[in-house]
């Protein structure tokens, strides 16, 4: 069994925690008041991009401070009894003498600021004015106009992204730890590309390491620039572990891969996932018939097609659990695309070299690749003299040259 590395490496003191010092400094100064009476603003109102350390500082300086942490996901309580019934008595209930006093965590503010928030926010409002232990909130944005007087009753505090050397240098640590030898340019190409979210940045560090222990540049790659949603590892196991075909749908909508990517990643992983013959048949079965989907769609652009196939790799995957039990099992990276990653940097340079000699041999540059590239390598490797003329002829760089002497 093998742990996601953003809980491996999870700092466990505060010293550890990364970037953000400002933001720390003030949450212990406010809890710190505690300890010494109530303070004119009993709740916190932390704010700032997702996988900055939010949720992790309040769970380290409570820790510190000796508080009772209750930490509750605010979606899940979007009703003025519900959170009267739970946050409300906690809220007011003091500690057995000799316990801890309590703080209280709402995590995920935004899931209540939807159609379905009925008075929850007001409630919450309410009880930052009212409440007899520490309350804090997160959101990642505290502009939202639903939060605009429930701002006024806290103490707001802003968390920053990470800046990219802070992420290389925590991911160069977790390298050392775990054997890995990677470039500075694939460390620089990982953090980079996450906009200061170092956990999204350990999720990725972790599946390019499912494929090999070296990584370069060419390795990280298939990364690009995509939209942050939701890291791989997370939307697999929605797809696995989902309950409803509705809840393994949403996978596609929340996934910072596209379809393409993410039917490699499910395709690779259901063998391991699902134990049960019976299951890993149905399984693949529906992955058949999504791949059947997704060449029509692309041989004929019949995209209307493109939501059976979706349906298909997402809810199809899903139901087909039924023999095999839940169990934590951990992601293998695709290995086509691992493939594929190691022979980018050739397949680069044999198409270069084709566009090249195309026009001096008037044939497609397709054609040159198949057909002439495996003789020049032979001329290449075998008469020096030969090869320095072609070399000039075609005007080759250094890296086509090294490719057809090796």
């Amino acid at each position: 069994m093998a742990l996601p590395w953003t809980e491996k490496y999870r700092p466990t003191r505060v010293k550890d925690f990364v970037g953000n010092g400002k933001a720390l400094r003030q949450l212990d100064a406010w809890m710190a008041s505690w300890t010494r009476g109530t303070p004119k603003k009993k709740a916190a109102f932390l704010h700032g991009p997702p996988g900055v350390g939010k949720t992790l500082c309040v769970e380290l300086l409570a820790e510190k401070h000796a508080f009772d942490l209750i930490s509750l996901d605010a979606s899940n309580w979007r009703t003025t009894a519900a959170l009267e019934r739970v946050v409300g008595a906690a809220s007011r209930q003091r500690p057995l003498v000799g316990a801890r006093e309590r703080l209280i965590l709402l995590d995920e503010l935004e899931g209540m600021s939807g159609t379905q928030d009925r008075g929850g926010i007001r409630t919450i409002t309410s009880l930052t004015k009212k409440t007899g232990c520490p309350l804090v909130l997160i959101a990642n944005d505290v502009w939202n106009p639903r939060f605009s007087s429930l701002r006024s009753s806290c103490h707001v505090i802003k968390f920053q992204r990470l800046p990219t050397r802070s992420i290389i240098t925590y991911l160069r640590g977790i390298c050392l730890r775990e054997g890995i030898t990677i470039t500075e340019e694939a460390l620089d190409i990982i953090a980079e590309r996450v906009k200061g979210d170092l956990r999204s940045a350990i999720t990725d560090l972790q599946a390019l390491s499912q494929a090999r222990s070296v990584l370069g540049s060419e390795d990280v790659d298939w990364l690009g620039h995509r939209d942050r949603k939701e890291a791989i590892f997370t939307v697999l196991s929605r797809v696995f572990n989902a309950e409803t075909c509705r809840e393994a749908r949403r996978a596609v909508t929340v996934a910072d891969v596209d379809y393409e990517m993410l039917f490699e990643w499910i395709y690779e992983n259901v063998p391991t996932q699902l134990s049960n013959l019976r299951d890993l048949d149905d399984a693949l079965d529906a992955l058949s018939r999504a791949d059947i989907y997704f060449r029509r769609v692309k041989r004929f652009q019949a995209w209307k097609l493109l939501t059976y196939a979706l349906d298909q790799m997402t809810a199809g995957v899903a139901t087909a659990r039924q023999r095999t039990p839940r169990r934590w099992v951990s992601f293998k990276f695709p290995q086509r695309i691992q493939v594929m990653s190691r022979t980018r940097r050739e397949r680069r340079l044999r198409r270069d070299l084709g566009l090249k000699l195309k026009a001096e041999l008037h044939m497609g540059s397709n054609a040159i690749v198949r057909e002439v590239l495996p003789y020049l390598k032979i001329l290449f490797q075998n008469d020096p003299e030969t090869a320095t003329k072609l070399t000039e002829q075609f005007a080759l760089d250094e890296k086509m040259v090294q490719y057809l002497t090796t």
